[in-house]
């Protein structure tokens, strides 16, 4: 298996930058090839596609959707990318989401966090320091 950085993906989706395109997409087509994507991968992916590329939500999370179903990607948690996603498309962010799931599986009893929107959506999980 071969891991994917978040350039990889970026190249794949933005197709910006051509030869870097196609190289990209020569090394997906590798026969029998599989290709893991880490959580954190999909975290700097969504932000890199806000920010410099000026996605919405929506098409973030329709395009790590589409991701999901491609059949050598495979990712460190599908299910929990899943609930994230479903949290992106009512306002969160996938990073918060992610951090929330993966305390939560982790066995966390709390999140102490200053991010009142994380606090207001895992209420009484997430909660102020102290």
């Amino acid at each position: 298996m071969i891991a994917l950085d978040t350039n990889i993906l970026v190249r794949y989706l933005a197709q910006d930058d051509q030869p870097q395109f196609l190289a990209v997409l020569h090394l997906l087509s590798r026969r029998r090839a599989k290709f893991w994507v880490a959580d954190l991968v999909l975290v700097e992916t969504a932000w890199v596609l806000s920010s410099v590329y000026e996605w919405t939500r929506d098409e973030i999370a329709d395009t790590i959707a589409m991701l999901l179903t491609v059949n050598n990607l495979v990712f460190e948690t599908e299910a929990r990318i899943y609930r994230a996603l479903k949290a992106l498309r009512q306002g969160a962010d996938l990073s918060d989401e992610l951090i929330v799931a993966t305390a939560t599986e982790a066995g966390c009893r709390e999140l102490a966090t200053f991010d009142k929107g994380v606090i207001k959506r895992h209420k009484p999980f997430a909660k102020l320091p102290g």
